[in-house]
C-alpha cells in the first residue's frame, strides 16, 4: 500500500469515526480524543487531515451526503421501466442506502434540528431534498398520464415520501429493525398509488 494509499485510509477511518461519535453525542459533547479513539488513531493525527472540530463536524455532514446525493438525483438514469417500476426501484434503492447509513441519518437530524446554529450545513440538506422533488417530479407526472399513480398533485406527493423518508430517519434506525424497513417500502410505494398483485412479494 502506498503512502498516499495509507493517508486515505487514515483519513476516511477518522471521517467514520466522527459520523459515529457525533451522531451518537452532538457536536459540543464529543471531543477530538474521542474520535481519534474510535478511528484508532493519536489524537495529532486528526489534525493532519483536519483543521478543526468544526471543520470534522462539517465533513462529516457534507461528504457522506455526495454519496449518497446520486440515488436522489438521479433518478431518470438510475431508475428503469415504467413510471410504478421506477418508483419502486427507487424505494427500493434509497431505503436500503438510509438503513446502511443510520449514523449520518441520526447526525443529519441534529442538523435539521437546528438550522440556527448550521445555517450552511441546513442549506445543504434543505437543497439535497429540493433536486429530489424536482428530479421525481416527470415520473409522477407520467404516472399520472398512465393511470398508475393516483390523482392528486405531484408536489404533495414528492412531499409525502419526503416526509415518510424524513420519519424514517428519525425513528428507524437500530440494527434490529430491518425487517421494519423492508415493509416500509410496501408502504412508501403506496404513497404513489395503489400496489397491485404480485408488487409485494
Amino acid at each position: 500500500m502506498s503512502r498516499e494509499e495509507k493517508m486515505m485510509k487514515k483519513r476516511a477511518a477518522i471521517l467514520g469515526a466522527a459520523v459515529k461519535t457525533y451522531s451518537e453525542n452532538g457536536f459540543a459533547e464529543t471531543t477530538i480524543s474521542a474520535i481519534a479513539r474510535e478511528a484508532g488513531v493519536s489524537f495529532g493525527s486528526v489534525f493532519t487531515y483536519f483543521a478543526t472540530k468544526e471543520v470534522l463536524f462539517e465533513a462529516a455532514i457534507l461528504e457522506p451526503l455526495e454519496e449518497i446525493k446520486p440515488y436522489f438525483s438521479e433518478i431518470e438514469e438510475r431508475y428503469s421501466g415504467n413510471p410504478m417500476e421506477m418508483v419502486r426501484n427507487m424505494i427500493d434503492c434509497q431505503l436500503d442506502v438510509f438503513a446502511r447509513n443510520k449514523d449520518f441519518l441520526r447526525l443529519s437530524q441534529q442538523v435539521l434540528a437546528r438550522p440556527d446554529r448550521y445555517p450552511v450545513l441546513f442549506a445543504e440538506l434543505s437543497a439535497f431534498v429540493d433536486v429530489f422533488a424536482e428530479r421525481i417530479y416527470p415520473v409522477i407526472e407520467r404516472g399520472q398520464k398512465e393511470g398508475c399513480f393516483y390523482e392528486v398533485s405531484p408536489v404533495l406527493m414528492a412531499q409525502s415520501y419526503i416526509s415518510l423518508l424524513n420519519g424514517l430517519r428519525l425513528t428507524f434506525i437500530d440494527d434490529h429493525t430491518n425487517l421494519i424497513w423492508s415493509n416500509m417500502k410496501i408502504q412508501a410505494l403506496r404513497l404513489f398509488g395503489p400496489v397491485t398483485e404480485g408488487w409485494e412479494s
